[in-house]
C-alpha cells in the first residue's frame, strides 16, 4: 500500500510505513476519508476502494492465490513440525444470512461481484489475526486459528476477526443495500477443540481432522444465530469471558447434538486486554514470595532516585509472575514520586511500528480513543511546551509517530532515514527532560513481541541511561535474547517457580484458606512446579468441573487423579511455545515425553534417528528451561521442568506414533539394562502396554507380580497379576494361553491365602 505522506510502496501486509512511521490509511479517492484497514468500499460514500494486490487475481480453490506472503512463509516454515499432530483450535464459520433468497432476487452476475467482495473483507480480516481459512462454502468460509499457524490465543484472535469481519461487513452491506435494495448480513459461528492436522501442501492447503465435534459444533451455532451476530459455544466462551462481552442465550438445540448446547452472543471486546489485566480487576490472589526479585527491582531504583540510570530485564516463562511483580513494587512507591509509562507489544502488532512507545505517548499526553485530530494537538503541544519551551522541535516527530497531519516545512522536507534520525532523539529527549522534573519509570511489557524498530530504538535509549532518572523496565520470556547484558547498569531478574512452601500458600489462598487434603496439595504442586498461573488455572478448574469438593470445611479429591487433565489455557500456552521450537528440538521433546516425565539420556539416545546430535538438542532445552537435569550419577537423567509440559508433549501425537516409541522403548531397555533387568519389569510392562506388544506386557507383567511378591508387597502383586490376566484375554485363545491363565489365577489365589 502506498504511503499518502512519503509515497513510499510498502508491503501488503503493513498497517505503517516503513520510510516514514505514518499509519496506511485506504483513503476514499472520492470523498477522501481515511477507512480502516480492509474495507472493500468507502464507510462514508460508498465508493468501491482499491484492494490488495493480492486479492485481485485470488482462486478461491488456492489458497496460496489470496494467502499473504508472511502468512504463508509462516505456514510453510513450520508445517513440518505440527504435521499428524493434535492441536487445539478455534474454528469460525461465517456465511450470508438469507443467500437464497438473494440469488432469487439478483442476476447470477451480480451476486458474483457482490459475494466477490465480501469474500475480499473475509479473507482480510481472518488474515489480520493469522487464522487461516480452511474453506469456501459459497456464501461464506470456515476459518481455523491455532493451525497450522500456532498461537497461545487462538479462541482470542477468533473473537476479535468475527468483531472485525461484522464491522466491515456492516459497511459493505450498507452499500449492497444502496445499490441494490437488499439485505446483506453475516451470522458468524465459533468453537474451540481438538483437531488433528493432517498434510499442509505446498499450496498451503491443510488437511486435517476433527476430534470430536469441534468443527460441527461451530457449523451449527452458526446456523442459529441471528443475521449480523456472532454465536460462540460454551467451550470458547470459558476462555475468553474476560476479554469480551457476551450475553448469554441459554441453551439453544443444535442439530446432531441429543443435549441443548449452551450459546453466548459476542458483543464487543472488552475493558481488559490482558490476562493479568483482567484477574486484577477480579482480585488478585495473595502475593507470595519473589522477597528476593523485589529486592532486585529496589536496590536499582533506589540508584535512579540518585541520578543514575538503570535498566532492569524481568524474565520468565509465561504465567509466572513478571507483571505481577511490577504490579507490587509499583503499588510501593508513594502516589506522585514518579512518573509511570508502560507499553505493551502485542501478539499481532508485531509489524506496527513503534508499538509500545505509541502506547507510552498516548499516556504521557492522556490521548484518548474518541478524541479528535486537534484535541490531540492541543494536548501534544501544551504539554510539551509546559514541560520545557526548548522542546517545541520534539512535535512534529511526535506529531508524525502518532500519524497526525504535521504542518512543519522542513520535517516533511526531510529524507526517511533522517525522520528516524528525528524520532529516536524526540523519544529520547522526551523521557530524559521528563525524568529531570520527577524520576521516570518506563516500562515495555511482553517484549519477546517487539517490532525491529522499536527494538533498535530501545538499543539507542539504553545507552543513554547512565546518568538520568530513568528505570527501564523490560518484561520478557525465557526465549528472546539481546545484546544489554553487558551494561554495567543493566541487572537481569529470573523468575523461577515459586517454592514448595509459598506453591502451598497461594494454594491455600486461592481455596479461601480452607484445609486441603495432602493427597490434594500434592496433586497441584506436582504438576504445575510452581508456575503461578498453572497453579491458579489448575485449581480453578478442578473446582469447576468437581474434581475437588469442599466436606466438612476441608477440600477432598472427588475423582480420581489419572482423571485430571491439563486445562486448554495453560495447554495453549505450552503449545505455541513448542511449536515455536526448531523442529528437531521439538522432535526431542516428544520423543523424551514418551519414555516420561523422567527420563535417561542413554534410552533418548538408543530410540532416536539423530544419535549424535542429541546431547546438544538437550542442552538446548535446558537452556529454554523446559527440562532439567535430574541425576549426573549413577548415569545422566533429565527432568521435564512441568508434568504438564511432559503431557502436552506427549498428547500432541498421534496415538499411533506414540505405540510405535513406546516399543522402542521397551526393546532400549531390554537392551541396555539386559544385566539388571527386574529393576525395570514395571516399566517395561507400561512401555509394551501402550505400545499393543501384549506377548511381552503379558511377561513383564507375570514377572512384575512374582517381583512383588518376593518383597512381601502383596497388593502390588495382586494387581499385576490380575493386569496380566487382563492382557491373556487380548491375546488369541489358545491353549497355551489358557493354561497361562490358570497358572495366574492360582498365584493370585496363593497371594490371597498368604494375605488370609
Amino acid at each position: 500500500m502506498k504511503c499518502q505522506k512519503c509515497q513510499f510502496e510498502n508491503p501488503k501486509e503493513m498497517q505503517f510505513c516503513g520510510k516514514c512511521g505514518a499509519e496506511l490509511k485506504n483513503i476514499c479517492p472520492k470523498c477522501g476519508f481515511a477507512n480502516p484497514h480492509g474495507f472493500v468500499f468507502c464507510g462514508k460514500c460508498g465508493k468501491a476502494l482499491a484492494v490488495p494486490e493480492h486479492l485481485l487475481s485470488m482462486d478461491y480453490d488456492h489458497p496460496q492465490s489470496y494467502t499473504p506472503k508472511h502468512l504463508a512463509d509462516k505456514i510453510l516454515t513450520t508445517r513440518s513440525s505440527i504435521e499428524g499432530e493434535r492441536k487445539l483450535v478455534t474454528v469460525l464459520f461465517a456465511d450470508v444470512a438469507n443467500y437464497t433468497s438473494i440469488s432469487e432476487k439478483l442476476d447470477p452476475e451480480e451476486v458474483h461481484k457482490i459475494m466477490d467482495g465480501c469474500f475480499k473483507i473475509l479473507i482480510e480480516e481472518i488474515h489480520k489475526y493469522e487464522g487461516t481459512i480452511n474453506q469456501f462454502t459459497g456464501d461464506g468460509v470456515m476459518a481455523v486459528f491455532g493451525a497450522p499457524v500456532a498461537h497461545e490465543d487462538h479462541p482470542q484472535r477468533a473473537c476479535y476477526s468475527a468483531l472485525s469481519i461484522q464491522d466491515a461487513i456492516s459497511a459493505y452491506g450498507a452499500k449492497i443495500n444502496k445499490d441494490c435494495g437488499i439485505e446483506f448480513e453475516m451470522r458468524i459461528g465459533i468453537n474451540s477443540g481438538p483437531v488433528i492436522v493432517g498434510t499442509i501442501g505446498d499450496d498451503l492447503r491443510m488437511d486435517y481432522t476433527a476430534v470430536g465435534d469441534t468443527t460441527n459444533l461451530a457449523s451449527r451455532i452458526e446456523n442459529i444465530a441471528c443475521p449480523g451476530s456472532i454465536l460462540v459455544s460454551k467451550n470458547t466462551y470459558k476462555i475468553t469471558r474476560d476479554f469480551f462481552q457476551f450475553k448469554p442465550i441459554g441453551s439453544v438445540t443444535v442439530k446432531g447434538k441429543e443435549e441443548p448446547q449452551e450459546a453466548y452472543e459476542l458483543l464487543k471486546s472488552g475493558e481488559f486486554e490482558t490476562r493479568f489485566k483482567a484477574a486484577v480487576a477480579k482480585g488478585l490472589t495473595k502475593f507470595v514470595g519473589r522477597k528476593n526479585s523485589m529486592a532486585g527491582l529496589n536496590e536499582p531504583y533506589a540508584r535512579v532516585r540518585e541520578g543514575f540510570g538503570q535498566t532492569i530485564g524481568v524474565v520468565g516463562e509465561a504465567g509466572v509472575g513478571k507483571s505481577r511483580l511490577l504490579l507490587e513494587f509499583v503499588n510501593q512507591i508513594p502516589p506522585g514520586d514518579v512518573t509511570y509509562l508502560e507499553g505493551r507489544c502485542w501478539y499481532h502488532g508485531g509489524s506496527i511500528i513503534y508499538m509500545p512507545f505509541l502506547e507510552i505517548l498516548k499516556s504521557y499526553f492522556r490521548i484518548k480513543g474518541e478524541d479528535r485530530e486537534f484535541i490531540i494537538n492541543k494536548k501534544i503541544k501544551e504539554k510539551t511546551l509546559a514541560l520545557d519551551e526548548k522542546l517545541a522541535y520534539i512535535i512534529p516527530p511526535i506529531q508524525n509517530l502518532l500519524s497526525l497531519k504535521v504542518n512543519n516545512e522542513s520535517y516533511l522536507a526531510l529524507k526517511p532515514t533522517k525522520k528516524r534520525e528525528k524520532t529516536f532523539e524526540a523519544l529520547r529527549d522526551l523521557f530524559v527532560r521528563a525524568s529531570q522534573e520527577k524520576p521516570l519509570i518506563l516500562v515495555v511489557d511482553d517484549l519477546h513481541w517487539i517490532d525491529k524498530t522499536s527494538e533498535e530504538f530501545l538499543d539507542y535509549l539504553i545507552g543513554w541511561l547512565a546518568n538520568v532518572r530513568i528505570l527501564l523496565i523490560l518484561l520478557y520470556r525465557t526465549e528472546y535474547t539481546h545484546q544489554w547484558g553487558s551494561k554495567s547498569y543493566y541487572t537481569k531478574i529470573g523468575l523461577t517457580q515459586l517454592g514448595v512452601d509459598s506453591s502451598g500458600k497461594l494454594v491455600k489462598a486461592i481455596l479461601e484458606e480452607s484445609e486441603i487434603v495432602p493427597e490434594l496439595e500434592r496433586l497441584i504442586l506436582n504438576r504445575t512446579a510452581g508456575n503461578p498461573l498453572f497453579i491458579e488455572e489448575l485449581t480453578y478448574s478442578l473446582l469447576e468441573n468437581g474434581t475437588i469438593q469442599k466436606k466438612n470445611r476441608v477440600y477432598v479429591l472427588a475423582r480420581k487423579t489419572s482423571d485430571v487433565q491439563v486445562p486448554d489455557t495453560i495447554q495453549d500456552i505450552i503449545a505455541a511455545r513448542m511449536d515455536r521450537l526448531e523442529e528437531n528440538l521439538k522432535r526431542t521433546m516428544q520423543v523424551a515425553s514418551v519414555i516420561g516425565r523422567e527420563f535417561a539420556f542413554r534410552i533418548l539416545q538408543s530410540i532416536s534417528k539423530k544419535q549424535a546430535k542429541i546431547k546438544s538438542y538437550l542442552l538446548q532445552l535446558q537452556g529454554l528451561e523446559f527440562i532439567y537435569e535430574k541425576t549426573l550419577f549413577p548415569e545422566l537423567e533429565y527432568i521435564f521442568k512441568h508434568a504438564f509440559t511432559q503431557e502436552v508433549a506427549y498428547y500432541s501425537m498421534l496415538h499411533a506414533r506414540r505405540k510405535k516409541i513406546h516399543e522402542k522403548i521397551g526393546n532400549a531397555i531390554e537392551e541396555i539394562y539386559s544385566h539388571r533387568l527386574e529393576e525395570f519389569y514395571e516399566m517395561l510392562v507400561y512401555h509394551y502396554s501402550q505400545g499393543d506388544n501384549m506377548e511381552k506386557a503379558y511377561i513383564y507383567s507375570k514377572l512384575s507380580g512374582k517381583k512383588a511378591t518376593r518383597n512381601f508387597s502383596n497388593w502390588e502383586a495382586f494387581r499385576y497379576f490380575k493386569k496380566a490376566i487382563k492382557i491373556l484375554k487380548k491375546l488369541p485363545k489358545t491353549d497355551e494361553n489358557m493354561r497361562e491363565e490358570i497358572k495366574v489365577i492360582s498365584s493370585i489365589l496363593h497371594e490371597l491365602e498368604n494375605n488370609n
